[in-house]
């Protein structure tokens, strides 16, 4: 089909169709196909179904995949909602997150309490079970629980019950947060950056509007970031002819 593979990204491939790009990007078994007329994207379709078999196909501005809601917005933004996800891993803890907490956790957070008790073998698998789930949550859709998440990682091994409270509260953050949800999109190709938010300590790169549904209402710093993976994503749409020089 005339395809050539990303030099950045192995997963994602592109070809000229029509006059227009082609994008296929992967992941493991999964695909997204783009091109601006729907006949290419159905003849790509057809292609890959008579070398591996029928897949199933969902077309159209929303989508379910692994977990995220996604939806392609008409301002050229993709909103990412995982709010079923969480449900699940609320109800699956068995933890009582009926209150509603307003951060994800506590400025003793990092403190480790030496007499707290260890946590028995089956509570310490949930324990361990409820984290691994938050933190696959963390990354594509709620960057806000990341330093919450990151430090409860630590204790899974070693689990005690000053970390199932800590858990607790992230999950009643979770539970008044459920409709949270993250906007990806780009003001412009020509120009980037990486920035870090002094708050929470999420990183959100490379472009300037990229923000969260709900809005802090304390001061927001930023300060510029990891630099070395900004090129590594200008190299990558470059090579997507999305972009060029755009980080100077």
């Amino acid at each position: 089909m005339g395809f050539k593979l990303n030099p950045y990204d192995p997963c994602v491939a592109k070809s000229q169709i029509k006059g227009k790009q082609c994008t296929d990007a992967w992941y493991v078994d999964d695909n997204k196909i783009s091109h601006v007329d729907d006949t290419v994207v159905t003849d790509v379709i057809e292609k890959i179904e008579a070398k591996f078999g029928k897949m199933t196909v969902t077309r159209g501005k929303h989508h379910l995949f692994l977990g995220m809601k996604i939806t392609f917005n008409d301002d050229a933004t993709v909103t990412l909602l995982m709010k079923e996800y969480i449900k699940e891993a609320i109800a699956d803890s068995g933890m009582d997150a009926s209150r509603v907490a307003v951060k994800p956790a506590k400025r003793d957070l990092f403190a480790i309490n030496d007499k707290s008790e260890h946590l028995e073998r089956k509570k310490a698998e949930l324990f361990h079970s409820i984290v691994a789930k938050l933190l696959y949550v963390s990354k594509p859709a709620r960057t806000d629980l990341q330093l919450a998440v990151a430090f409860l990682c630590t204790r899974v091994l070693c689990s005690t019950e000053q970390d199932r409270d800590k858990l607790v509260r992230l999950l009643q953050y979770l539970n008044g947060t459920l409709d949270l949800a993250l906007i990806l999109g780009v003001d412009s190709l020509n120009a980037g950056a990486s920035w870090v938010d002094e708050s929470h300590r999420w990183r959100i790169f490379p472009w300037s509007r990229r923000t969260h549904v709900q809005v802090d209402k304390t001061k927001i710093e930023h300060q510029e970031f990891d630099r070395s993976r900004s090129c590594r994503v200008e190299r990558l749409l470059t090579q997507c002819h999305l972009g060029q020089n755009i980080f100077g």
